[in-house]
């Protein structure tokens, strides 16, 4: 089994590389500066070259209250390239492990959330974020 791992550097990247590590799984893990996960073509590239049965996703623009004046570069990290992503994971047969965030929901519930729970975001970080969810969900039904 061969697993890519997009976002290696970040928080969560870190953390789910030491864990494949740790298990022995044979991961090629790429940091941002070495995959721009938003050039379309060279994700395409790199997916079809490496051919990996399971993609993980750990990458995104997180910089929540910097979203609100970068609004276009916060859909092209977290929406347009996850749809990229999920094409190129289903023209490959590849599984697609994507995280996502909180903040696809307004805050108000008190008692948490689950995947079934209606979607409400409240800051343009969030609809990013959600933009993506909902591309995997149409491309990788």
């Amino acid at each position: 089994m061969k697993v890519f791992l997009i976002g290696a550097n970040g928080q969560l990247g870190s953390e789910v590389l030491q864990l494949a590590n740790d298990l022995n799984i044979n991961c090629e893990a790429f940091s941002s500066s070495e995959l721009d996960i938003t050039d379309h073509k060279k994700v395409s590239n790199l997916i079809k070259a490496g051919t990996p049965n399971i993609i993980i996703n750990a990458s995104a623009y997180t910089k929540v209250d910097e979203a609100e004046e970068n609004k276009d570069l916060a859909f092209k990290v977290n929406s347009h390239a996850i749809e990229n992503l999920a094409r190129c994971a289903l023209k490959n047969s590849s599984v697609l492990i994507h995280v996502s965030t909180d903040y696809v929901f307004c805050g108000s519930k008190k008692n948490g959330y689950d995947e079934k729970s209606k979607t409400n975001p409240k800051n343009v970080y969030g609809h990013s974020k959600l933009e993506g969810e909902n591309h995997i969900r149409s491309i990788l039904k």
